[in-house]
């Protein structure tokens, strides 16, 4: 069974698209879901705690090599918050840190 991991912080919030900035908003509790890794893949769901997810939603796949994330999905760039729950939880992001640069 896939271990599961919460955190709701405060966020200041930017979409953009190829046209550029479509949408801001601040001081956004968003709540951040982290399934760990069962075999070599787990996931991550972002949302918005006002609206449960209608006005600023992700979700995507983490994949592993042993404790090492390999590759992720879903988003342009991984979350600071997300990184930190990995982290956290004794997985080792040093490569692709690298690659968030």
């Amino acid at each position: 069974m896939k271990k599961e991991i919460t955190k709701t912080v405060k966020q200041n919030l930017v979409m953009e698209n190829s046209f550029g900035v479509v949408r801001k908003q601040e001081d956004v509790e968003v709540k951040f879901i982290v399934r760990l890794p069962s075999n070599h893949y787990g996931s991550f769901e972002i949302y918005d705690e006002e609206t449960g997810g209608d006005e600023w939603y992700a979700e995507g796949g983490l994949w592993f090599k042993g404790k090492t994330l390999t590759d992720y999905d879903g988003v342009f760039a991984l979350s600071p918050v997300i990184v930190e729950i990995l982290e956290e939880n004794g997985f080792d992001l040093t490569e692709m840190k690298e690659l968030l640069k």
